[in-house]
């Protein structure tokens, strides 16, 4: 039946909706009506005039066509300018991601370069320590 109602869609017909159908509550007969101006009981000659529907693109205007072509040209060059834009974003975070890796080594080794340091101050002060004790006990 679906099939059928859209076939009738198609060349034009339209579902005839009754008053007692408008409602909420279901009506008592079950059937469907659809009407089309060139339909009529006793008037053949009017039926070449029900044509199937022709589509909506051919049916644009040449107006509407330039205008979505004007708005596709523009989506594209938008699209083509965020995309240069995110490449650069990318080379720029890649240079990030490799100064923050140098920066890592470099704390590393300054951490290792301060320890070595605070070894060699403790032993002087320990040595300073023993200096001044021997001298003491002389």
């Amino acid at each position: 039946m679906a099939s059928f109602v859209r076939q009738l869609n198609m060349y034009g017909f339209r579902k005839v909706v009754h008053i007692e159908q408008g409602g909420l509550v279901k009506p008592e007969r079950d059937d469907t009506e659809f009407q089309h101006p060139c339909f009529l009981r006793g008037q053949e000659q009017l039926l070449e005039n029900i044509k199937r529907k022709v589509t909506s693109v051919s049916t644009l205007k040449s107006e509407d066509i330039k205008i979505r072509q004007d708005s596709v040209t523009k989506l594209l060059t938008d699209v083509q300018l965020m995309k240069g834009k995110q490449e650069c974003m990318d080379s720029k975070l890649l240079a990030m991601k490799h100064e923050n890796e140098a920066l890592w080594r470099e704390v590393a080794s300054l951490r290792q370069k301060h320890a070595q340091q605070q070894k060699v101050v403790n032993k002087l002060i320990q040595f300073l320590i023993s200096l001044v004790q021997s001298n003491r006990i002389l």
